[in-house]
């Protein structure tokens, strides 16, 4: 018979294990199909850079709206069917409706930053 801790231990760890799995099978059917297109929250794998997930975006035929507070996930927007696709081409995680996560600047400085990605992704001089 297992001690007190023990036993609270093992019910945490087969909560995590439930929780993770369910979070997982949540977030694959949230995804976008491959043929969407229109605003959506790209991930990426958090390795990406920011610069590098912006020239992403836009080789996958799309246009950066906004970073998110998480470094690899953005806020893109492409008009032609099959956007989604495009984006994992280029090394997207998976695509998701546009949802709000969080605070991000806007104004006069968002256009410096936008600036700033498009200079670094050479998409820009």
């Amino acid at each position: 018979m297992r001690s007190g801790h023990g036993l609270a231990a093992m019910l945490g760890g087969a909560v995590l294990v439930v929780w993770l799995g369910l979070m997982a099978m949540s977030w694959r059917a949230a995804a976008l199909p491959p043929e969407a297109s229109g605003t959506v929250l790209a991930v990426f794998p958090p390795r990406h850079t920011e610069a590098a997930i912006f020239a992403a975006i836009v080789r996958a035929g799309g246009r950066p709206v906004r970073a998110t507070w998480l470094d690899f996930a953005w806020i893109a927007h492409g008009d032609e069917p099959g956007f989604v696709a495009g984006l994992r081409a280029e090394g997207a995680v998976a695509a998701f409706d546009d949802v709000p996560l969080g605070p991000s600047l806007g104004g006069c400085a968002a256009v410096v930053t936008l600036d700033r990605f498009m200079r670094q992704a050479g998409l820009m001089k």
